[in-house]
């Protein structure tokens, strides 16, 4: 589903205007340099007239991309900025996703980005940006950084909250819920998704000499088969005392096998995503915590990164947008601000 929001009137092109203006310019310089035709636009210069920007996510129906693809709507109007997002129907479809982006490749943007579902599939078909020198942005899920080197597609900047510190702030309060060197489990998802390696990283570096940690068989992202790997996984280690999931999908998924295994309570659950479902399992007692990443936030970065970017500026490389763990003390204020933060956060942009 492709959603297009165009930038505030001040900024739209006129071609009546720009008609009129082109006439009179002919009157004026006819006898000595001649003149184009009115109908001359972006499409025959090749360089947009308007700052455009194209986003590809993976899917419109989830609460993290849909805040995403909307925050980048609202930001797009306020910093005069025409936004295109497009989401596959499913989004663990790498192909649709490849098709949704090669559609975008002939349009005249000013930048281009990508939450890529696989992180090297979709490396390839973003060379049709990079051959046009169309900055692109990294959202979210990051791109294989060897495979875009190697392809000579080069990132202007990944736009995101920092996995390690995910997986670290998780492992700290995990540490406070249950007994030292107690059994803990992450519970793998994707074997693809780079952005949960990089989180269970930080869980064992931060559980390092405290916890004994260890990782489930693949989940593939599925709630049932979550459900079905985490009851194996409980019964193959009666003495589990805590669980890690890099979403809070997948980590409502193991609420569901603790208490269907009678253990609520006694195994802590802490996800990450800080989704609207999520924070209600929070309160709820469903989850321990969550580590909200704020989606919203990363979709308003973009924008003014795109922003500055077609104004001649340069953004770093990364971008670090805020996480912040969600827990019972603080659950009811973050349900009240969602899905705005509680906290303040240095701007990435500064």
């Amino acid at each position: 589903m492709r959603v297009v929001t165009h930038p505030p009137l001040p900024r739209r092109r006129r071609p009546v205007a720009r008609a009129a203006a082109a006439v009179l310019a002919c009157a004026a310089l006819a006898l000595t340099t001649g003149c184009g035709t009115p109908e001359e636009s972006d499409a025959a210069t090749g360089v947009p007239d308007t700052t455009r920007l194209g986003v590809v996510l993976p899917d419109s129906t989830t609460d993290v991309w849909d805040r995403l693809r909307g925050a980048a709507v609202d930001q797009g109007a306020t910093s005069g900025v025409e936004v295109s997002a497009d989401s596959a129907d499913d989004g663990l479809d790498a192909a649709a996703q490849v098709r949704k982006v090669s559609a975008f490749a002939p349009e005249q943007l000013s930048c281009f980005a990508i939450a890529p579902v696989d992180p090297t599939a979709l490396v390839k078909p973003l060379a049709a940006f990079a051959q046009k020198g169309v900055p692109i942005f990294n959202v979210g899920l990051r791109l294989n950084e060897a495979a875009a080197k190697e392809a000579k597609v080069p990132i202007a900047s990944f736009i995101g909250p920092s996995d390690q510190e995910i997986g670290h702030q998780a492992a700290r309060k995990m540490l406070t819920v249950v007994p030292k060197d107690s059994e803990v489990a992450m519970v793998l998802g994707s074997e693809a998704d780079t952005n949960a390696a990089q989180q269970r990283l930080g869980f064992k570096e931060a559980a390092e000499g405290s916890l004994r940690v260890s990782m489930t068989q693949s989940t593939a992202d599925d709630y049932k088969t979550a459900v079905s790997v985490v009851t194996d996984t409980i019964n193959a280690a009666p003495n589990l005392r805590g669980i890690f999931a890099s979403s809070d999908t997948i980590g409502r998924a193991a609420a569901k096998a603790i208490a269907d295994l009678g253990k609520k309570g006694t195994i802590k659950v802490i996800s990450v995503g800080g989704t609207e479902d999520g924070l209600r399992a929070v309160k709820s007692g469903e989850l321990t915590a969550t580590v909200a990443t704020y989606s919203a936030a990363v979709g308003e970065v973009l924008v003014r990164a795109c922003r500055e970017v077609a104004d001649g500026k340069t953004v770093k490389p990364r971008l670090t947008t805020q996480s912040w763990l969600v827990d019972q003390a603080n659950v009811a204020a973050e349900l009240a601000a969602y899905p705005d933060a509680t906290q303040p956060f240095p701007d990435p942009l500064v």
